[in-house]
């Protein structure tokens, strides 16, 4: 039988945050920018990125890393979701880290730095445990149009098993206009969160956006965000977040910059292929 296509990946999760990572995309073209060459890939046909991406080799949580050439950090990393190229996460930051220390690609095991479309992303170790923390950054004028909602507030317990009614909440919300991140606290320094991707679907662990938001509540509160704060999302992993700075940067705006903290996990070497004869090869996504 001859394939069309094959494509090897390590896949890793960060506290629920899946993330598959190929090594193996085209050269970086000469003058081609990050967001070009994404595009490109995307777009090419019969891509492996969406193919990857979609059922049954994948999932509509599922998110795709390439880890190319960069010319101002280490490495390039681009992401895709289900809708095609999208912003890169501390999450995914700390997934490719992971996945290059075990691939044996990653001379410096103490530190990386990934260039990604909306800035560059440090990547360094922590401790004994493997862990390792990204550097993020959000103007608080991003969280604009975002609500921090307390779950029980609205009758919910932001539990797995009650997946669908947190969607079916945070979608009337979108529908009115708005976006809402549910929070749960667990203690004083503990938190469940809970966000909805650009797609539709529940993230497994919380993203830069609700994490942001999330300290910035807390900071808003007067509660000392200076210290290591726990926020765990639906699928029960925990991730570690200390604010470093909150600075003006000009025109009434604010820069919150924090570290990340949290174990990667690699769970799967990967060797996809894709026969030409499969009238489903490319997959499908049922939402």
């Amino acid at each position: 039988m001859k394939f069309s296509r094959i494509a090897k990946s390590l896949d890793v999760h960060v506290a629920g945050w899946p993330l598959r990572v190929l090594f193996d995309a085209p050269e970086h073209r000469e003058v081609e920018s990050l967001s070009g060459k994404a595009l490109r890939l995307w777009e090419g046909e019969r891509s492996a990125l969406r193919w990857l991406q979609h059922e049954p080799r994948g999932h509509t949580a599922m998110r795709i890393g390439v880890v190319t050439s960069s010319r101002i950090g280490d490495y390039g990393l681009m992401i895709f979701d289900s809708a095609g190229p999208c912003l890169v996460d501390g999450m995914d930051a700390l997934g490719a880290a992971w996945a290059l220390t075990e691939s044996g690609l990653l001379a410096n095991t103490a530190g990386i730095m990934f260039e990604t479309e909306s800035g560059s992303i440090a990547v360094g170790s922590v401790d004994e445990e493997k862990r390792r923390s990204a550097v993020c950054r959000l103007l608080l004028s991003e969280l604009d149009a975002y609500t921090v909602v307390r779950a029980s507030d609205v009758g919910l317990s932001l539990q797995p098993h009650n997946a669908y009614e947190i969607e079916q909440y945070m979608g009337s919300c979108e529908d009115g206009g708005g976006a809402a991140l549910l929070a749960e606290e667990r203690d004083g320094s503990e938190w469940v969160l809970a966000a909805m991707g650009r797609d539709g679907c529940l993230f497994r662990a919380p993203n830069r956006i609700a994490i942001g938001a999330m300290l910035s509540k807390l900071r808003a509160e007067g509660a000392n965000v200076d210290v290591p704060h726990r926020f765990i999302g639906l699928a029960g992993g925990a991730v570690e977040c200390i604010v470093l700075s909150a600075d003006h940067i000009g025109y009434g705006n604010e820069e919150l910059v924090w570290t990340l903290t949290a174990s990667a996990r690699l769970i799967a070497s990967c060797e996809f292929i894709l026969d030409p004869q499969d009238a489903l090869g490319e997959g499908f996504l049922l939402r």
